[in-house]
C-alpha cells in the first residue's frame, strides 16, 4: 500500500512539474547533439580511440636510441701469478633500424696496474682505450625488422577498432534515442487526437444540453456525450503519464532536469537517396562491422607476415671498425701505440622444430577465414535491411495517401451525420460512433506518419547521413589529465 501511494504522488509531482514547466520544439537531431554532448560512454569511447594512438607511439620509439654505460674495479692474477688492479669504464649507443639492422658504437677505457714487475717491456699502468662502431645486418628471418613493421601494423589495427567500437557506440545510442524520440511522438499523436476528439464531443455536448433544456432530447443524450467525455478524459491522463516517462528517459540521456519539456518535430524529411545502389555503398563505408572485420583482415595479414619470418632461419652478416689504443710508461720509455682494429663474421641458426610456427601460421589464416565469412554475413545484411527499408518507405507513401483519403473520407460523414442529426433524423450514440470512427482514421494517418519517419531515420543511420550535422566531441590528453586531477 505504501509503495503504491508513493507510486501516485510521484505520478501527481511529473503531472504537476509538466503544467508548470514551457515545452520546447526539438528535431531528433537537437535532441541526439545534447545526448553526444552529455552522455558518459561517448566520452569513454574518444578515451579508448586515444589510448590505441598512442600505441603507435610505443611502438616508434623501437627505433629510438639506446644508452648504456658500465664502470668497474677487478683485482685478478696476471700470467705470472701476480695481483693486478683493473680499472674499466666504458659506454655505448645502440639503434635497431628499420631494415632490421643493429647499429652500435662503443667506447672503453681499461687501466692495468701490476703490483710486481716482471717484464720491464710492458707499461705499468697499461692504459687501453678503445672505440668502434659495429653492425648487424639480417638476411633471412627479421630482414626489414618485420617486429617493427608489424608492431606498427598491430597498433593501426587496434586503433581502427577502438574507431569501430566508437562508431558502433554512437549508432547504438542514436537508435535508442530515434526510438525514444518516436515513442514520444507517437503518445503526443495520440494525446492530440483526444483533445480534437474532446473539442468535437464537447461541441456536441453543448448542443445536446441546449436541445435538452428545450424538451428536444432526451436525459440519455446528455448521459451518453458525458461518458464518451469521461473515458477521452482518462485516456489523456493516462497518455500523459506514459508521455512524461518517456521525456524522463530522453531527459537522463541528455542531461536534463527530469521535468523538461520538449515536444518531437514529426515532419517528414524526403530529400533522400532512394537509389538502392547508392545508400548500399554510402551504407558500407559506414558501417562499423565492415571497419571491424576490414582491421581483422589487416591484423590477420600481419600475423601470417609475421610467422613465415619466424620460421626463416637466421642468418647475420656482423662487422665491426675501430682503434685501439695502449699507453703507458716502462722502464725505459713511454708507450703510446694505435692501432686500426676490425672483424667480420658470418652467422647461422636454424631451429630443427618449425611445427609450432606452422601452426601459428595456419591459425592466422583461419583469422583471416573467419573474418571474410562475417564479412560477407554482414553484406548480405545490409542488402536485405536495405532493400526491406526502402520498400517499406514505399508503401508506407503509399498507405499514407489511402489514410489522408479516409480521413476525408469520415469527416465528410461526420458533417453528413450532423447535418442529420440536428434535423432529428439520428440518434446520439451513431453521431458517437461517427466521431469515434474520425478520430480513428485521424489517428492512424498520424501514426503512419510516424512510422514512416522512423523508416526513413533508420536508413538515415545505417548509410550514416545522421551524422552529418552533430558535432562530435573531441578529445586531448591534457583535458583528459585535468579532469582526473580534480
Amino acid at each position: 500500500m505504501i509503495y503504491k501511494n508513493l507510486e501516485k504522488c510521484f505520478m501527481f509531482l511529473i503531472l504537476c512539474g509538466s503544467l508548470n514547466v514551457s515545452a520546447e520544439s526539438m528535431s531528433l537531431e537537437q535532441v541526439l547533439q545534447r545526448v553526444v554532448d552529455h552522455y558518459p560512454s561517448i566520452r569513454s569511447a574518444a578515451i579508448q580511440v586515444e589510448k590505441a594512438r598512442q600505441e603507435n607511439i610505443k611502438v616508434e620509439s623501437q627505433l629510438s636510441w639506446i644508452l648504456e654505460g658500465n664502470a668497474a674495479y677487478n683485482r685478478e692474477t696476471s700470467v705470472f701469478g701476480t695481483a693486478t688492479d683493473r680499472y674499466n669504464m666504458g659506454g655505448s649507443v645502440n639503434r635497431n633500424l628499420a631494415n632490421g639492422g643493429l647499429l652500435g658504437i662503443n667506447a672503453n677505457i681499461t687501466q692495468d696496474f701490476a703490483r710486481d714487475i716482471f717484464v720491464p717491456t710492458i707499461p705499468n699502468p697499461l692504459i687501453k682505450s678503445r672505440f668502434d662502431v659495429n653492425y648487424r645486418h639480417k638476411f633471412e628471418k627479421g630482414a626489414g625488422n618485420p617486429e617493427y613493421a608489424e608492431g606498427l601494423e598491430a597498433a593501426e589495427v587496434g586503433e581502427k577498432l577502438a574507431l569501430s567500437d566508437k562508431l558502433d557506440l554512437y549508432d547504438q545510442l542514436a537508435s535508442q534515442v530515434i526510438e525514444l524520440y518516436l515513442a514520444a511522438a507517437t503518445t503526443q499523436a495520440r494525446i492530440k487526437n483526444i483533445n480534437k476528439t474532446i473539442q468535437r464531443t464537447g461541441r456536441l455536448k453543448k448542443y445536446i444540453e441546449d436541445e435538452f433544456k428545450l424538451g428536444l432530447r432526451e436525459e440519455k443524450d446528455v448521459l451518453q456525450v458525458i461518458a464518451r467525455l469521461s473515458i477521452n478524459h482518462a485516456d489523456k491522463k493516462s497518455l500523459r503519464v506514459v508521455m512524461n516517462k518517456q521525456l524522463i528517459s530522453l531527459n537522463r540521456l541528455m542531461g536534463k532536469a527530469w521535468q523538461y519539456q520538449l515536444i518531437p518535430d514529426v515532419h517528414i524529411n524526403r530529400s533522400q537517396s532512394k537509389i538502392f545502389d547508392k545508400v548500399y555503398q554510402q551504407s558500407q563505408t559506414h558501417s562499423p562491422g565492415l571497419k571491424r572485420i576490414a582491421a581483422r583482415i589487416q591484423l590477420a595479414d600481419s600475423t601470417i607476415r609475421s610467422s613465415r619470418d619466424k620460421r626463416k632461419d637466421e642468418l647475420d652478416l656482423v662487422f665491426y671498425i675501430g682503434n685501439e689504443v695502449n699507453q703507458g710508461d716502462t722502464s725505459t720509455e713511454t708507450v703510446n701505440e694505435s692501432e686500426i682494429v676490425g672483424g667480420i663474421s658470418l652467422e647461422f641458426n636454424r631451429g630443427l622444430d618449425k611445427s609450432g610456427f606452422d601452426a601459428e601460421l595456419r591459425q592466422a589464416h583461419y583469422d583471416r577465414g573467419l573474418a571474410l565469412q562475417d564479412k560477407k554475413q554482414i553484406l548480405e545484411d545490409l542488402q536485405y535491411d536495405i532493400s526491406s527499408l526502402l520498400i517499406e518507405i514505399d508503401s508506407s507513401e503509399e498507405a499514407l495517401v489511402a489514410f489522408q483519403t479516409s480521413v476525408k473520407a469520415e469527416q465528410k460523414k461526420l458533417d453528413e451525420a450532423v447535418s442529420r442529426y440536428t434535423d432529428g433524423r439520428i440518434e446520439t450514440d451513431r453521431i458517437i460512433d461517427f466521431e469515434s470512427q474520425l478520430a480513428t482514421a485521424e489517428l492512424s494517418l498520424d501514426l503512419q506518419t510516424i512510422e514512416l519517419i522512423r523508416r526513413y531515420h533508420q536508413l538515415d543511420l545505417i548509410r550514416g547521413g545522421l551524422w552529418k550535422n552533430i558535432l562530435l566531441p573531441q578529445f586531448t590528453f591534457d583535458e583528459f589529465k585535468l579532469e582526473v586531477t580534480d
